[in-house]
């Protein structure tokens, strides 16, 4: 197979280029034979070729060095030879070209200007407004001429003003859990028809249906007010709605989904929410009134629930918790905030570029979906990237 002529010569080239030497073909054969052109191998030959120990003191060249094919290779009195002789090595001739990659690599390749444009613009939206690096990749690539791989090493080096600490998935570091008091056991009636292998025989019927992941977001355990989050995910979009709870029961999970279902009607609701994908938590025990139509009781949406200890079911949802616990981390009370406080926050939330949609952001993957009137009723809005700030001074007052 015929290796592709804007790659790199591999050691098996390598090694054929040495033993096609050895046997004496031109390098016009010896090109074909690896499919690169004839200066590459050329080039290759005269670039690694080295010499060896002569059996004379005198020093007479041997015409085969000053003109293809540059080396004694395939020379049959090599052995006896009194002359200067060159040759080719697969074997050195590689160790030399990773040398050379090695060192090309160790010198820094960006000017201070460059550095200076860098922590004067970049450096704040990473450091202050926690954006990532494939934020501001996405935002400022006319700043950013390099490689992110090369960024993260130019962090590495300390040659900015941000550091691995201001990266926020570089540094990490997991507490253990601690045993938490048994739970008492759910009412497993409720999830007749509703399990995780239901949902997926539905969406084998229904693969167009709009799949709304849910879940709860807690501050202290036992907090002040014992405010929490519910959280709701579009899942093709990863466009996230926060809602706040007074307590974590199904009573107020409810509240919202009625309040939702007066201000879209039902038949945007179940456009929406068709299906609904939660876990086991009991505030998530009451699914008929969250199916039902407020008027006629009708169903119109689905609810089903992730298989116990399988919260990687609902993923998506999970890893955009992460959003919210870089303003609000472990351990942050609830109590002082507000329902405008979880809009800003999802508004931020929704307006960070995501590799996994193209380098949009989720606000503009789902405006057609959910539609202007709707982001309206549901308070987002687009915030300017440069205006993104997912740091815990998002929400100080």
């Amino acid at each position: 197979m015929k290796t592709l002529k804007y790659k790199h010569l591999s050691f098996e080239d390598r090694c054929i280029i040495e033993e096609y030497l050895n046997h004496s073909y031109s390098f016009s054969e010896i090109a074909n034979r690896i499919g690169k052109d004839r200066r590459c191998i050329s080039k290759e030959v005269l670039k690694h070729r080295f010499l060896r120990k002569t059996l004379s003191t005198k020093s007479i060249n041997c015409p085969r060095n000053i003109k293809p094919p540059y080396v004694c290779n395939g020379c049959s009195s090599f052995s006896s030879c009194s002359k200067i002789r060159y040759s080719y090595n697969a074997s050195v001739a590689h160790n030399e070209y990773r040398k050379t990659i090695v060192s090309s690599r160790t010198y820094l390749k960006i000017s201070n200007e460059e550095i200076a444009t860098i922590n004067d613009k970049i450096a704040p939206l990473m450091i202050e407004k926690h954006h990532s690096i494939n934020q501001v990749y996405i935002n400022h690539p006319e700043l950013l001429n390099f490689s992110k791989s090369t960024f993260y090493k130019y962090i590495d080096l300390g040659i900015f003003d941000i550091s691995n600490t201001h990266l926020r998935r570089k540094v990490r570091f997991k507490t253990k859990k601690e045993i938490s008091e048994v739970r008492p056991k759910a009412n497993t009636s409720i999830k007749i028809g509703r399990f995780y292998r239901d949902f997926q025989d539905y969406m084998e019927l229904h693969p167009t249906a709009s799949i709304v992941e849910m879940d709860t977001v807690i501050g202290t355990s036992g907090g002040k007010g014992g405010k929490c989050m519910l959280t709701l995910l579009f899942r093709n979009y990863n466009f996230m709605l926060i809602y706040l709870l007074p307590y974590k029961q199904s009573k107020y999970v409810n509240e919202v989904f009625f309040n939702l279902k007066q201000k879209l009607g039902s038949d945007e609701f179940q456009r929406l929410f068709e299906v609904i994908l939660t876990d086991n938590g009991t505030e998530f025990s009451d699914p008929v009134n969250i199916e039902c139509d407020i008027e006629t009781g009708e169903k119109i949406v689905n609810i089903f629930y992730c298989d116990p200890s399988c919260s990687w079911q609902k993923g998506t949802i999970e890893k955009n918790h992460e959003y919210i616990r870089y303003v609000l981390p472990k351990g942050t009370s609830f109590a002082g905030l507000q329902q405008e406080d979880c809009n800003l926050l999802s508004s931020h939330i929704n307006s960070i570029p995501r590799v996994s949609l193209n380098n949009s952001t989720p606000y503009d993957m789902s405006l057609l979906f959910v539609g202007k009137n709707n982001m309206k009723i549901f308070k987002i809005k687009k915030i300017d990237y440069d205006d993104v700030n997912l740091s815990i001074k998002l929400l100080k007052k």
